[in-house]
Protein backbone atom coordinates (compact mmCIF):
# COMPACT_ATOMS: atom_id res chain seq x y z
CA UNK A 1 0.00 0.00 0.00
CA UNK A 2 2.87 2.37 0.75
CA UNK A 3 4.20 1.75 -2.75
CA UNK A 4 0.83 2.80 -4.19
CA UNK A 5 0.77 5.90 -1.98
CA UNK A 6 4.25 6.90 -3.14
CA UNK A 7 2.97 6.85 -6.72
CA UNK A 8 -0.37 8.62 -6.16
CA UNK A 9 -0.57 10.09 -2.64
CA UNK A 10 -3.73 12.03 -3.44
CA UNK A 11 -5.55 8.84 -4.39
CA UNK A 12 -4.68 6.50 -1.50
CA UNK A 13 -4.87 6.93 2.26
CA UNK A 14 -4.15 4.49 5.10
CA UNK A 15 -3.94 4.39 8.85
CA UNK A 16 -1.25 2.17 10.29
CA UNK A 17 -3.18 0.99 13.35
CA UNK A 18 -0.87 -1.15 15.44
CA UNK A 19 0.64 -1.38 18.89
CA UNK A 20 3.62 -3.28 17.52
CA UNK A 21 6.71 -1.05 17.67
CA UNK A 22 8.54 -3.01 14.99
CA UNK A 23 5.64 -2.59 12.56
CA UNK A 24 5.61 1.15 13.25
CA UNK A 25 9.38 1.38 12.69
CA UNK A 26 9.12 -0.55 9.43
CA UNK A 27 6.26 1.61 8.15
CA UNK A 28 8.08 4.86 9.02
CA UNK A 29 11.30 3.58 7.44
CA UNK A 30 9.50 2.50 4.29
CA UNK A 31 7.77 5.88 4.07
CA UNK A 32 11.18 7.55 4.21
CA UNK A 33 12.61 5.20 1.56
CA UNK A 34 9.68 5.94 -0.75
CA UNK A 35 9.77 9.69 -0.11
CA UNK A 36 6.27 9.82 1.40
CA UNK A 37 5.66 13.07 3.28
CA UNK A 38 5.17 12.56 7.01
CA UNK A 39 2.49 15.23 7.08
CA UNK A 40 1.19 14.75 3.57
CA UNK A 41 -2.10 13.29 4.78
CA UNK A 42 -1.79 9.94 3.03
CA UNK A 43 -0.46 7.96 5.98
CA UNK A 44 -1.25 8.29 9.66
CA UNK A 45 -0.72 6.10 12.70
CA UNK A 46 -3.14 5.03 15.40
CA UNK A 47 -3.28 3.21 18.70
CA UNK A 48 -5.75 2.77 21.52
CA UNK A 49 -5.56 5.49 24.15
CA UNK A 50 -3.40 4.26 27.03
CA UNK A 51 -1.65 1.59 24.97
CA UNK A 52 1.81 2.24 23.58
CA UNK A 53 1.58 5.94 24.30
CA UNK A 54 5.38 6.14 24.11
CA UNK A 55 5.12 5.01 20.47
CA UNK A 56 2.45 7.63 19.72
CA UNK A 57 4.46 10.38 21.40
CA UNK A 58 7.62 9.47 19.49
CA UNK A 59 5.75 9.45 16.19
CA UNK A 60 4.10 12.80 16.93
CA UNK A 61 7.43 14.33 17.96
CA UNK A 62 8.89 13.18 14.64
CA UNK A 63 6.07 14.89 12.72
CA UNK A 64 3.78 11.97 11.89
CA UNK A 65 0.02 12.36 12.34
CA UNK A 66 -1.17 10.15 15.19
CA UNK A 67 -4.69 9.28 16.27
CA UNK A 68 -5.72 7.69 19.55
CA UNK A 69 -8.84 5.55 19.61
CA UNK A 70 -11.03 5.94 22.67
CA UNK A 71 -13.41 3.05 23.31
CA UNK A 72 -16.69 4.45 24.54
CA UNK A 73 -19.51 2.77 26.39
CA UNK A 74 -20.28 0.89 29.55
CA UNK A 75 -17.61 -1.15 31.28
CA UNK A 76 -19.54 -4.28 30.30
CA UNK A 77 -19.26 -3.26 26.63
CA UNK A 78 -15.72 -1.89 26.50
CA UNK A 79 -13.79 -4.22 28.80
CA UNK A 80 -14.24 -7.34 26.62
CA UNK A 81 -13.12 -5.30 23.60
CA UNK A 82 -9.98 -4.10 25.36
CA UNK A 83 -9.18 -7.57 26.68
CA UNK A 84 -9.45 -8.98 23.15
CA UNK A 85 -7.08 -6.30 21.85
CA UNK A 86 -4.55 -7.13 24.56
CA UNK A 87 -4.87 -10.88 23.87
CA UNK A 88 -4.39 -10.33 20.15
CA UNK A 89 -1.18 -8.46 20.70
CA UNK A 90 0.81 -9.82 23.63
CA UNK A 91 3.57 -7.34 22.90
CA UNK A 92 1.26 -4.71 24.42
CA UNK A 93 2.18 -6.10 27.84
CA UNK A 94 5.83 -5.68 26.94
CA UNK A 95 5.05 -2.12 25.88
CA UNK A 96 3.26 -1.42 29.14
CA UNK A 97 6.35 -2.54 31.05
CA UNK A 98 8.48 -0.33 28.83
CA UNK A 99 6.17 2.65 29.42
CA UNK A 100 6.33 2.02 33.17
CA UNK A 101 10.12 1.96 33.04
CA UNK A 102 10.22 5.15 30.95
CA UNK A 103 7.89 6.89 33.41
CA UNK A 104 10.05 5.81 36.35
CA UNK A 105 13.15 7.06 34.57
CA UNK A 106 11.51 10.43 33.88
CA UNK A 107 10.30 10.73 37.47
CA UNK A 108 13.80 10.05 38.82
CA UNK A 109 15.22 12.60 36.40
CA UNK A 110 12.73 15.27 37.48
CA UNK A 111 13.33 14.55 41.16
CA UNK A 112 17.10 14.89 40.66
CA UNK A 113 16.58 18.07 38.64
CA UNK A 114 14.37 19.49 41.40
CA UNK A 115 16.93 18.65 44.05
CA UNK A 116 19.57 20.56 42.09
CA UNK A 117 17.33 23.60 41.86
CA UNK A 118 16.56 23.22 38.16
CA UNK A 119 13.32 24.33 36.57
Amino acid sequence: MLDAISQKPERNRIIVATHNEESVRRAAKRMEELGIDKDGGSVCFGQLLGMCDHVSLTLANEGYPVYKSVPYGSVDDTLPYLVRRAQENRTVLQGIRKERDLLRQELRYRIRLGLRGGS
